[in-house]
């Protein structure tokens, strides 16, 4: 029988919080199944190696036996949900053979295995926005937050709340990182049935088009986007010629262009929210200018927090 070649091959980091099952309700939901393999990966601590020498010490005798029954109840609860998730998953009409699951043996630390495993051939990473300890990851970064530092090769997307997964803006500046962005998910669901939406910030300087409106949108789609001198027009042609190049429906596709002086993530987060897009997906660099230095090589904790409801594809 011949074996199936997935397209793209997704990491979907596990730790039980209610948060990463989020994460496989998006990824479920989001990919489309006919050429998605999904990976279900959960870095397990090894607790009844570390206290099986202390069974011979009376002193430590009761103690060890409460750790061993914690840590067995703790796999049992994370098996659970693995096969719960894979039951999601072929609900959703992955097949079985998509499907996959590793619980290595933490190594390095969560933060650091899942990004060695990254490595391994895949095109995205889905991960909760928050883990187990709410009051751990409000103290320190949580290890969403640690990896949007560390993972640079690859999507990494961050998802918070349950949000809706068949709409997408995408923050465009006509930049590298910007471009980068269009082709991953043009890639990843661009078979999909979503709603994608090509959103563009100008200063009220760079403003092009007539009239007190502060935002201008195309009248066609298909149309030349004129935009005077400002360079946008043709770099948004080409973001929307790759996406339709990827499968997107032409009348899944539009394009925005707003004029805000200031509070630009802010005017980002409100524009996801108020026309109902679940998911944000911005580049990491050439986004310097685009936010006004508020990017440094990575996307801010200030709109991972504004958008801490969404779905954040950072790219």
């Amino acid at each position: 029988m011949k074996e199936t070649i997935f397209q793209n091959k997704i990491l979907v980091a596990i730790d039980g919080s209610e948060q990463s099952l989020s994460a496989v309700r998006y990824a479920a939901n989001i990919f489309p199944p006919d050429r998605t393999q999904i990976v279900l990966f959960h870095v397990r601590e090894q607790l009844l190696d570390l206290f099986s020498d202390l069974d011979a010490y009376p002193h430590f005798k009761h103690r060890v036996t409460g750790v061993k029954h914690w840590a067995t109840e703790q796999k049992r609860e994370i098996t659970d949900v693995m096969d719960s998730a894979l039951v999601y998953f072929k609900e959703k009409g992955f097949p079985e053979s998509a499907i996959a699951s590793k619980t290595p043996v933490k190594k390095l630390g969560v933060t650091q295995d899942i990004v060695k495993e990254s490595y391994d051939g895949y095109h995205a990473i889905i991960v909760g926005r928050t883990g187990l300890s709410r009051l751990r990851d409000w103290l320190a970064k949580s290890a969403a937050m640690k990896l949007v530092e560390k993972v640079r090769h690859i999507p990494l997307v961050v998802v918070g709340g349950n949000p809706d997964t068949k709409h997408l803006l995408l923050a465009f500046n006509g930049s590298h990182g910007a471009m980068k962005g269009v082709a991953s998910v043009g890639a990843l669901v661009g078979t999909s049935n979503h709603r994608l939406h090509l959103y563009s910030i100008v200063t009220n300087e760079e403003k092009f088009w007539v009239g007190d409106k502060t935002f201008f949108t195309p009248e066609k789609l298909d149309d030349s986007i004129e935009t005077g001198a400002n360079p946008i027009g043709a770099q948004l042609e080409e973001a929307r010629d790759r996406l339709l190049a990827e499968g997107v429906a032409p009348d899944l596709l539009s394009i925005k262009v707003h004029a805000v002086d200031s509070g630009r993530s802010t005017r980002l987060v409100q524009e996801a929210m108020e026309n109902q897009y679940g998911s944000i997906v911005v580049g990491r660099r050439g986004m310097i200018t685009f936010f006004d230095a508020i990017f440094v090589g990575r996307v801010s904790d200030r709109v991972l927090k504004l958008a801490d409801q969404l779905a954040v594809w950072v790219i």
